[in-house]
């Protein structure tokens, strides 16, 4: 089996789907934006050949690298797990005629106003959207709907650029900063109370093969915006119980609707006094390493079992469902410099046994801001078979561990 994998070192996680390919036998082809000489060791021993693009969002010059490495005998699979690469890889299986996700797919995927359309249409609970190419439209909108209202660019990613807006003043002010148009087009949705979380699958030529549902304590713009907060996601083994059924459903419904196959998909959704509702979907892995907790909590290899999922081979083994698994991130104080912690001592006296992973960076090291993820500054991840324990520490560690800059 011959693959082109897309951005194998835009971040360490990508290293781990290249393994699983690679474990399955196949050869593994890839461009990236980074020169050859730059990519890591480990993950360059993996690769049969390489070849750099720094252009590779432009459509014509990835095709012409991608022909270069396919040779006499074409690719087998074209693969990505980056959001921006989504389309880009559909839209090169349908040039090169490689089986995997259709470009149609990737498009409503990347379009969050068509994709909500089009799920509204079948009989998917969604909040009220529009897509909107002027400062008119979006105002047209909250005052059909009512404040407040959500607005973010159309093919954005995960929280990035994404406002909840109060009021017409706020308004007036995140419009100054997207500056809609018809090259820079906005989604306005109608804000949604409730609990937030994800549903996770690896899907395969008949549907889905794996599935995982997480949550989000607080909501993803809570968080954003409050480095106070120390947010959590947690990883729940007890998706198989009642609870967790009409998550389930939905999820499939979706994935079945917009003929997602071969692939990793990635739900958001939001649970409150409207009911479930469904939030948005990527037809690729979720980011922030959440793949490795999945591989965790289940006791196997998750990456291989992705692989082979995309290549349309058998499971070798299905998740355990024996562990919860959890992350939080404990914000510095300020932007600046880390100059130190406090109540960490404590925390590895206390909670050692259940920390499996964690970043504690050195004073000196420079910060990173709140948009880059729940995954920097400091942050441990941690497992146990109780749910209900993980969370519990999860929140004594964000009230015990403080980081502080200058």
């Amino acid at each position: 089996m011959h693959v082109l994998f897309l951005a194998p070192d835009t971040h360490i996680y990508n290293h781990g789907f290249v393994r699983g390919l690679a474990s399955l036998g196949a050869r593994v082809s890839a461009i990236g934006p980074a020169p050859r000489e730059r990519l890591p060791q480990g993950l360059a021993a993996m690769l049969a050949e390489y070849r750099a693009c720094p252009r590779i969002l432009d459509d014509q010059a990835l095709l012409e690298h991608a022909r270069a490495l396919a040779g006499s005998g074409g690719f087998d699979r074209i693969e990505t797990i980056d959001e921006p690469l989504v389309e880009p890889a559909a839209r090169l299986r349908e040039v090169l005629g490689v089986p995997g996700l259709s470009l149609a797919t990737a498009r409503l995927c990347r379009d969050k106003v068509a994709m909500k359309e089009f799920l509204r249409g079948h009989g998917v609970a969604c909040a009220q959207s529009a897509g909107a190419s002027s400062a008119a439209e979006v105002q047209a909108f909250a005052e059909r709907v009512g404040f407040p209202i959500i607005v973010k660019p159309v093919a954005g990613f995960g929280t990035l650029d994404t406002y909840r807006v109060a009021s017409r003043t706020e308004l007036d002010v995140i419009l100054a900063k997207l500056k809609p148009s018809d090259a820079r087009r906005v989604a306005c949705e109608e804000f949604v109370e409730g609990h937030e979380g994800f549903f996770d699958t690896m899907v395969d030529d008949h549907g889905v093969r794996f599935e995982f549902a997480s949550h989000y304590y607080p909501s993803c713009l809570e968080a954003a915006n409050d480095r106070k907060v120390a947010p959590q996601i947690a990883v729940t083994n007890r998706i198989e119980q009642d609870g967790y059924r009409e998550l389930r459903a939905m999820g499939k419904k979706v994935i079945e609707l917009l003929g997602l196959k071969n692939t990793g998909t990635h739900m958001e959704w939001f649970f409150g006094p409207k009911g479930l509702k469904f939030s948005e979907i990527g037809a690729r892995p979720a980011g922030e390493r959440i793949w490795d907790m999945y591989g965790v909590a289940n006791d196997f290899d998750v990456y291989r079992e992705w692989a082979l999922a995309i290549s349309g081979r058998a499971s070798e083994r299905g998740p355990s469902r024996r562990l919860a698994v959890g992350s939080v991130q404990i914000r510095p104080d300020r932007d600046g410099k880390i100059t130190g912690h406090s109540g960490l001592e404590e925390a590895r006296r206390r909670f050692a046994s259940l920390v499996y992973e964690c970043e504690i960076p050195q004073p000196g090291t420079p910060t990173k801001p709140l948009d880059k993820g729940w995954l920097c500054n400091t942050w441990f991840r941690l497992r146990h078979e109780d749910y209900d324990r993980v969370r519990e520490v999860m929140t004594e560690l964000g009230r015990l561990v403080k980081s502080f800059a200058n």
